[in-house]
């Protein structure tokens, strides 16, 4: 093999290992991009760099993932090899083994790779809704959300930051690591959402320094400040700790799904405006499932007298994060 080649191949391995250890959607996976005749080292490579990784083995990603991909991965190689290394057969062999275990198990583990040295590992639910509430997983507008500002984090650095509706916390951890805010707090509606995020900033950030809030917890790190609260949207303006923030920047995602939280949601967007004397810069990002629910929300937002402009949301091949673009994502800054 040349040295190119090699390079080509050390490229592809990392693509193929951010995109598994996140559950990349199979159907987004450019399966036919992947090398042709792969040698016997390069597919040994290959499970080693994704179901034989580190963290898949220490805090395993949802074993129906694995299942198919490896199901996808073999049906590759016996195409497009003339044999198909043992591990692989191995690796799915082993999948198999644990399904049975696994239907007992709510939740699994997903990460986050931005970087050789920079990651986010989130325990999250295998389904979409649990426990009453849609946040116990990430959802694509958040990834598309934390990628626009990684590319602006001028935006957020030496910020006060609110989040609304953040479900894990993902964008908010993202954020809190690498764009250096001076106080972010990452909030949801869901107690269940809020201690989730809670467990997660000590799995991410193991040298935090913990204190109880009234709503929630607070934590310190490079003098910075994370505090996970529980905000329902129509109370927003009973909680001490917003007022105490007031923030900068209010960011949400994929939170305009539903017409019947718009009064509410809007009510808490008005709320923290006035609170910044309506200098506040807010960015929210939008799965557009349904124009007309989106168009919708846009209209209420005009009749608070607020400007809506959409920003260009982070192209593929620029991207830190992977999500699913089959449904399009929205970008959107929203000033009064």
């Amino acid at each position: 093999m040349s040295e190119t080649t090699s390079m080509e191949f050390k490229t592809f391995l990392r693509q193929i290992q951010k995109q598994y250890l996140c559950c990349y959607p199979l159907h987004c996976i450019e399966w036919e991009a992947f090398p042709k005749d792969m040698t016997w080292d390069q597919q040994k490579d290959l499970i080693d760099a994704t179901y034989n990784a580190v963290l898949n083995q220490q805090l395993p990603i949802k074993i129906a993932y694995q299942l198919n991909f490896l199901k996808k991965l073999i049906a590759f190689l016996e195409q497009t090899t003339s044999e198909v290394h043992d591990t692989v057969y191995e690796s799915y062999c082993d999948v198999q083994l644990r399904v049975a275990e696994d239907s007992t198990q709510k939740y699994a583990f997903k990460h986050y790779l931005l970087d050789d040295e920079t990651h986010f590992t989130l325990r999250e639910s295998k389904s979409f809704v649990a426990e009453g509430t849609t946040g116990l997983c990430s959802w694509q507008a958040s990834l598309a959300l934390s990628d626009f500002l990684l590319h602006h984090r001028d935006l957020i650095e030496n910020k006060q930051v609110l989040e609304l509706g953040a479900g894990t916390g993902l964008c908010g951890f993202i954020l809190f690591k690498m764009c250096k805010p001076q106080q972010i707090m990452i909030s949801d509606g869901s107690p269940q959402c809020v201690e989730l995020m809670c467990e997660s900033v000590k799995r991410n950030f193991p040298n935090v320094a913990e204190e109880e809030s009234s709503q929630g917890k607070k934590f310190s790190w490079n003098n910075q400040m994370l505090e996970c609260s529980v905000i329902p949207w129509d109370a927003i303006n009973e909680i001490e700790e917003v007022q105490d923030l007031s923030p900068e920047i209010l960011l949400a995602a994929d939170v305009v799904y539903d017409d019947s939280c718009f009064d509410d949601l809007s009510f808490a967007i008005d709320y923290v405006f006035k609170l910044g004397n309506q200098k506040v810069e807010m960015y929210l990002a939008a799965t557009v499932r349904n124009e007309h629910t989106l168009n919708g929300f846009l209209k209420k937002l005009d009749s608070l007298n607020f400007i809506v402009a959409e920003e260009p949301v982070v192209p593929l091949e620029k991207s830190n994060l992977y999500w699913d673009r089959t449904t399009p994502v929205k970008i959107l800054k929203i000033t009064r």
